[in-house]
């Protein structure tokens, strides 16, 4: 029996009434039209289009959004420390973002931590780490979890007491998800892999809720095949990698995963549309605190 297949373009367009919603009263009420800053260095192929998928996302709710680019030479620790200094100061701008990955001779944890927490729609500085870190919402959940808990509650996947197994250790995606996941949020029990991880297969068959972000060449088609899954399992695919002109794939080998799995979300149109989806509730949240309200809520 196949999977339950997790649309996320299907639930991104479910719930983008009530984001509009959310964006209409700021307008109205406040006068403001929230910009969204995104910053990015370099030009690596994937960066370039979820930022043009969230510059679409932010003009189709009727938010601003001002891009930034710079290339590998000229970035320095120095010059984007002034940018982030810059847009923290400009009362247009409700989020600033800092795509990843950056050069290595950029320190990119100063720069996660010169973003002022209350714009910080990443969620990468360490102000807002703490929040979820420590069990709790906090300001902001990071993008891709966001999303990615958003898709289990709409599909109803059972997360409490559940064995879950997160492969990835991004500040933005892995790392974060394993420990909201492991945290009061969820409940979940979490064993955090990565690619040096030995014995993968064995672990990942062990998973009631399998997540992948590893999104590297683990020098054969697929990271996760059918034999490491677990049936009737979750199977969340994060992972994002270029493999052609043109041409992208997952982490997870879709086809012949779904037929054992008891869920499996698309890739292209699985966790992709739910990250940028979960940026524009984080900037409308973003929003919301600047003019002293709660974050907003949402059905799902």
């Amino acid at each position: 029996m196949s999977a339950i297949i997790m649309d996320g373009r299907a639930v991104s367009e479910q719930l983008m009434p009530e984001l509009k919603r959310h964006v209409k009263e700021i307008k109205e009420k406040y006068n403001w039209t929230p910009h969204l800053a995104a910053i990015l260095v370099g030009d690596d192929p994937a960066s370039r289009q979820y930022v043009r998928n969230k510059q679409r996302y932010a003009a189709e709710l009727g938010l601003g959004s001002e891009l930034i680019t710079m290339s590998s030479e000229e970035a320095s620790t120095e010059s984007l420390l002034k940018l982030i200094q810059r847009l923290n100061r400009d009362p247009r701008i409700a989020g600033i973002l800092l795509q990843l990955p950056l050069p290595e001779h950029v320190d990119r944890f100063r720069l996660f931590d010169a973003i002022d927490p209350l714009k910080d729609v990443d969620a990468v500085s360490s102000t807002v780490v703490g929040g979820f870190y420590r069990g709790q919402w906090g300001l902001f959940i990071p993008c891709t979890p966001r999303g990615v808990l958003t898709l289990l509650d709409y599909y109803k996947v059972p997360v409490e007491g559940a064995r879950a197994v997160v492969i990835g250790r991004s500040d933005i995606a892995g790392k974060p998800l394993a420990l909201i996941l492991g945290g009061r949020l969820r409940n979940a029990t979490v064993t955090w892999c990565h690619t040096h991880t030995r014995d993968l297969a064995q672990v990942c068959r062990e998973a009631d809720l399998l997540v992948s972000c590893a999104g590297a060449d683990p020098g054969r088609p697929y990271l996760i095949t059918a034999d490491m899954v677990k049936p009737g399992a979750c199977v969340i695919d994060v992972g994002f990698r270029r493999v052609g002109k043109g041409r992208f794939v997952g982490d997870v080998d879709f086809e012949n995963v779904k037929e054992v799995a008891g869920w499996i979300t698309l890739n292209p149109g699985g966790t992709g549309p739910m990250t940028v989806l979960a940026l524009m509730q984080n900037l409308i949240d973003a929003a919301r605190y600047m003019l002293g309200l709660e974050r907003a809520s949402y059905s799902v």
